[in-house]
C-alpha cells in the first residue's frame, strides 16, 4: 500500500509539474534557448581553439644571413616557430622580396611560394638554410632587400 501512495504521489507531482510547463510555455522556451546557446557556444570555442588559434601560433621569421649561419648557396635563413599546443605535419609559406625606393614606397621583386613538410612537435622550432630565390642580383644588393612572410599555411596532425 505504502508503494503504491507513493508512486500516486510522484505521478501527481510530475502531471502538476508537466501542466505547469504547458500552461507556462515561456519557461519551456527558455530553457530551449539556453540550451541551444550553450551548444553554439560550445561549438564556436571548439572551432575557435582548434582550428584558428593554432595558425595564428606559428610563426615565421626570415633573414637574409649568407655569412653567419648559412652556406653562400643557401643564404636565406627561415625559422618556423610552432607556440601552439598541436603537431605541424607541413607548412606552406609565400616569401616577398622588395626594394625599399623612399620612405612609403616599395618595388615588389619576387613572390616565392616554399613548401615543407618537416614535422615540429608542439613548442618546437625549425630552422633551415634555402637557396636564394631566382632574381637580378646584378642590380640588387640582397642584403639591402626587404624580405617578408606575405601568406602561411599550416597543416596539422588530427
Amino acid at each position: 500500500m505504502c508503494e503504491l501512495f507513493f508512486d500516486l504521489q510522484t505521478y501527481r507531482y510530475i502531471k502538476n509539474d508537466m501542466n505547469n510547463v504547458i500552461k507556462n510555455p515561456m519557461k519551456l522556451i527558455v530553457v530551449l534557448a539556453s540550451i541551444v546557446l550553450f551548444v553554439v557556444a560550445a561549438i564556436t570555442s571548439y572551432n575557435y581553439l582548434y582550428h584558428t588559434l593554432p595558425p595564428e601560433q606559428v610563426a615565421i621569421a626570415i633573414s637574409y644571413s649568407p655569412d653567419t649561419s648559412c652556406r653562400v648557396d643557401s643564404p636565406v635563413y627561415m625559422l618556423i616557430k610552432n607556440d601552439s599546443y598541436r603537431e605541424i605535419i607541413s607548412t606552406s609559406f609565400s616569401l616577398s622580396v622588395k626594394k625599399q625606393i623612399n620612405s612609403n614606397n616599395y618595388i615588389q621583386l619576387l613572390e616565392k611560394n616554399y613548401i615543407t613538410d618537416k614535422i615540429i612537435k608542439a613548442g618546437e622550432s625549425y630552422g633551415g638554410c634555402w637557396p636564394y630565390p631566382k632574381l637580378n642580383t646584378d642590380h640588387y644588393v640582397p642584403e639591402k632587400l626587404m624580405y617578408e612572410i606575405n601568406t602561411k599555411q599550416v597543416a596539422f596532425r588530427d
